[in-house]
């Protein structure tokens, strides 16, 4: 083997290692960019659940049925697209979920200065939420056999 040949050999291995570094740190990167979205998404989450008030059928207040709303369809959206684990989501919103759920599903009356019903703001994804979580806490009910 001449020095030109070991030469070019040493050279080819270090271009290996430095490819095999870049891969590496491209993933780690990628990993903590991953990490990072998903921790911006449990800010806008609690931000969002942060700011609901209670909603009265009898008291129908626009900002508070778009804030609601709101905070369901990024709950579902967060659900549906696995930004968080599904059991931190569960455990951390469903009550506050099902209760606004409940609540909106209820109201058949239009909201005010538009031309929708508050339950007709309830969308497919969100439907769907409620029953996958809702099955999760039917499946924690224990039964008895008699």
């Amino acid at each position: 083997m001449t020095n030109f040949e070991i030469i070019t050999s040493i050279l080819a291995f270090g271009t290996l290692l430095t490819g095999t570094g870049t891969i590496i740190l491209a993933w780690i990167t990628n990993e903590t960019n991953k990490k990072i979205a998903k921790r911006q998404g449990v800010i806008d989450l609690h931000n969002a659940w942060n700011n609901i008030r209670s909603i009265s059928k009898s008291d129908l207040i626009t900002p508070d049925i778009v804030n609601a709303t709101n905070a369901l369809s990024l709950t579902a959206s967060l659900w549906n697209n696995s930004v968080m684990e599904k059991n931190i989501l569960y455990q951390s919103y469903w009550s506050n979920f099902k209760n606004l759920y409940d609540t909106l599903a209820s109201i058949d009356e239009l909201v005010p200065g538009h031309n929708f019903s508050c339950k007709s703001l309830l969308t497919a994804d969100i439907k769907s939420v409620y029953k996958e979580m809702e099955k999760i806490e039917l499946s924690k009910v224990s039964k008895t056999n008699y």
